[in-house]
């Protein structure tokens, strides 16, 4: 059972990943609640599959107030928002209290702000049920909801007091969310490098997406990661921004098509091709392992949904404009596999050579899965 610790000076937390987590995370919320109230908010979809379970072993322990609320990006908005800080508020939270999320990226980034924002900041903690929020949404403190200019413009910092990532609960995932959080996970292969990739070969060779002891590994290696990432750079000053990989243009993509039309993951996905390929052009040469990430990334736009990308949207989306080719927008490249860095020198043909590489490969790769 992996159990990783984010070394923060102000607020150090463990993450723990393992399957069957109910047991461990009572015994984690029993150092937070103790005699006060837990203010529990589900994830719809979640609840669904697995809410009543859940809730009864809460309701044995805790006194429990709870909350359902929608799935989908969609949920990441002012709206959702003011309706979780109503029931938090009108029944009277304390900042004693403790707030969980129970759901995926989208449930510990609302939730998060809500938990930051609320009486000034009341501690929080997550069940982490996706594999999205697994090894990349729920941890390290990033909350926030999307506005109408782009994503996860509006919210704070603000750390939880523990991460359970049961792997269980990715039995009853679609297909297509296990994807989504695929994609984060190949980020992860371009950042540590070969041993990742190995791994990520392996997965890819298994007849489904459900195999758990590659999926207990994949997810511990994002986690360790991410958490020496953010031990050394909380507020993204620096390199934290290498876990942008693939999401200048990914979140690019999500804006121009509407958010929710091609999921987070899928999208960085995409991003990820170009960011791959305006790397070698910058390099003016393509290492073995290089080639063999952009092969495995090319192999899963497969899988993603038939879409039409509009190259005018996507530059408007990512402000890459006349007066921005050639400074500000910042782009995380790879200098080699497990190598990377952060640059705004990246001028209009390197951007474009990146993106129409990418869009071919989008409309190639679909038409053959």
């Amino acid at each position: 059972m992996p159990r990783i610790e984010v070394s923060l000076r102000s607020n150090p937390y463990f993450v723990t990943v393992c399957s069957e987590a109910e047991k461990k995370l009572i015994t984690s919320l029993k150092r937070q609640v103790k005699k006060n109230r837990l203010f529990v908010i589900y994830d719809a979809n979640f609840y669904a599959l697995h809410g009543i379970n859940l809730k009864n072993i809460l309701s044995n322990e805790f006194d429990v107030s709870e909350i359902i609320i929608p799935s989908g990006e969609k949920t990441k908005s002012e709206q959702e928002l003011n309706k979780i800080m109503s029931f938090l508020l009108t029944n009277r939270i304390s900042r004693s209290d403790f707030i969980l999320a129970v759901g995926g990226g989208v449930t510990s980034d609302i939730v998060g702000y809500a938990a930051a924002s609320v009486l000034r900041g009341v501690k929080w903690g997550v069940v982490s049920t996706t594999l999205l929020g697994m090894v990349d949404a729920s941890i390290g403190g990033k909350t926030g909801i999307n506005h109408k200019t782009g994503k996860n413009l509006i919210g704070a910092f603000w750390q939880p007091s523990f991460v359970h990532c049961d792997i269980n609960y990715l039995n009853t995932l679609p297909e297509r969310e296990m994807l989504c959080g695929f994609g984060e996970v190949l980020k992860y292969g371009g950042l540590i490098g070969k041993k990742m990739l190995s791994m990520i070969e392996s997965y890819l060779k298994q007849p489904n997406l459900y195999d758990h002891k590659l999926l207990l590994k994949l997810t511990a290696e994002s986690v360790r990661y991410k958490a020496h990432i953010v031990k050394a750079d909380e507020r993204e000053s620096g390199k934290r921004m290498f876990l942008n990989f693939g999401h200048t243009v990914g979140h690019a993509i999500e804006n121009s098509l509407g958010y929710g039309k091609l999921r987070h993951g899928e999208a960085v996905i995409l991003g990820l091709i170009t960011a791959v390929d305006i790397s070698m052009i910058k390099q003016k040469s393509s290492s073995n392992a290089l080639r063999l990430y952009r092969d495995l990334l090319v192999k899963s736009v497969s899988n993603l949904p038939i879409l039409k990308l509009n190259k005018d949207k996507i530059n408007n989306a990512l402000n890459f404009d006349k007066k921005r080719i050639d400074s500000k927008q910042k782009f995380v490249l790879l200098e080699r596999l497990g190598k990377p860095y952060i640059t705004d020198k990246v001028n209009k043909s390197e951007y474009e050579y990146g993106l129409d590489n990418m869009i071919s490969e989008y409309r190639t790769g679909v038409k053959r899965g």
